[in-house]
């Protein structure tokens, strides 16, 4: 006897409600999951959707009405909550929420830090001075001469780069954190070297630990948290 196993597909439908982002547009929703919900091959679906202006005034409802319009008239579950709107917005929790930038342990809502929503870091980027540099006024470090000093300072040349993840358009001023201390990037992040201010952290020497991202500094360097440093 010969058994024949019939595949079932667990799926999300995604609804454009007005990021034009992804999704069917409501008209082409509506008539597309009419002949989905007919179709055994689809175990189950979720209706989503992506708000544009959760952490802003404009806030949500002038998606979720669309969103709610369509989701209304078909037995699915839903999911239409992203970082923004979990916090902002109890309403749009429903059967699943997606949080993104939160995830990071970065803030979803400009102004507000991450604190604020008891969000923590999940990750973490470290590395290790591996010199000392003391530079004159007007001396400059890095390619390009973007950065040049305005006094005597005492730079320190840390072991990550581009090529280990960090962003490269990072610029000076950027913070970081060693011995203890909060301090900030100079000059242009090289493909493995970047180069820091220590002149006022005398304990900073090589092998000394740098946090790029992690528990005291933010890991997405222009959110609300980077931006009080």
């Amino acid at each position: 006897i010969r058994r024949q196993r019939q595949m079932c597909i667990r799926d999300s439908f995604k609804i454009n409600t007005g990021m034009n982002r992804l999704g069917f547009n409501p008209q082409e929703a509506k008539e597309t999951l009419k002949t989905l919900q007919n179709k055994s091959l689809f175990k189950s679906i979720t209706l989503m959707t992506h708000f544009a202006t959760a952490d802003e005034p404009k806030g949500i409802d002038w998606q979720l009405s669309v969103f709610d319009d369509i989701a209304q008239h078909f037995d699915f579950s839903r999911s239409v909550a992203n970082s923004a709107s979990i916090v902002n917005f109890k309403k749009t929790h429903l059967d699943w929420v997606r949080p993104g930038i939160m995830l990071y342990g970065a803030s979803p809502i400009m102004g507000q830090k991450s604190s604020a929503f008891n969000i923590k870091p999940v990750m973490q980027l470290k590395s290790k001075i591996i010199a000392i540099q003391n530079l004159s006024k007007d001396d400059s470090v890095g390619y390009g001469e973007t950065f040049k000093a305005k006094n005597d300072m005492r730079i320190a040349v840390v072991a990550c780069g581009y090529a280990d993840g960090y962003p490269r358009h990072a610029p000076t001023g950027t913070p970081v954190y060693v011995e203890g201390k909060k301090t900030l990037t100079v000059g242009r992040v090289s493909m493995d070297m970047l180069y820091i201010d220590v002149t006022n952290i005398p304990q900073a020497s090589i092998s000394s630990d740098v946090e790029l991202w992690g528990e005291h500094i933010p890991c997405l360097l222009y959110t609300s948290d980077a931006a009080d440093e």
